[in-house]
C-alpha cells in the first residue's frame, strides 16, 4: 500500500515500514493488557533490498522494569537484507 496516494513506494521504503512492525508482530504480552511504546527504530542494512517482497522473523526481549527491545531480521526475495532494533518501553493498560 502506498504511503503517498500515487506514490509507489520503493524497495526500501518497504522495507523500513515492515521494519517498524517487529514489536507489533513480536510481542510477548497481551496488546489489550500492556502498552508497547517504540521509543526508537535502528536498522542496519546488509545490502539494498530488491522487490517488493519484505520478509520479517522478530523477537521481543523484556526486562523486569518495563523496558526491552524487539530485534528483527529482514528478508527480500534473496535472503537477509537488514536487521532492525526496536527500543521498547512497557507499561501497564
Amino acid at each position: 500500500m502506498p504511503l503517498v496516494a500515487d506514490e509507489p513506494p520503493s524497495p526500501l521504503q518497504r522495507l523500513f515500514a515492515v521494519a517498524d512492525s517487529g514489536s507489533g508482530v513480536s510481542n510477548v504480552l497481551d496488546p489489550g493488557r500492556w502498552l508497547f511504546i517504540n521509543s526508537e527504530l535502528t536498522v542496519h542494512l546488509h545490502r539494498e533490498p530488491a522487490g517488493e517482497w519484505v520478509g520479517l522473523d522478530a523477537a521481543t526481549l523484556l526486562g523486569p522494569d518495563g523496558v526491552g527491545t524487539a530485534t528483527s531480521a529482514l528478508h527480500d526475495r534473496d535472503g537477509q537484507v537488514a536487521t532492525g532494533a526496536q527500543a521498547l518501553l512497557v507499561r501497564h493498560r
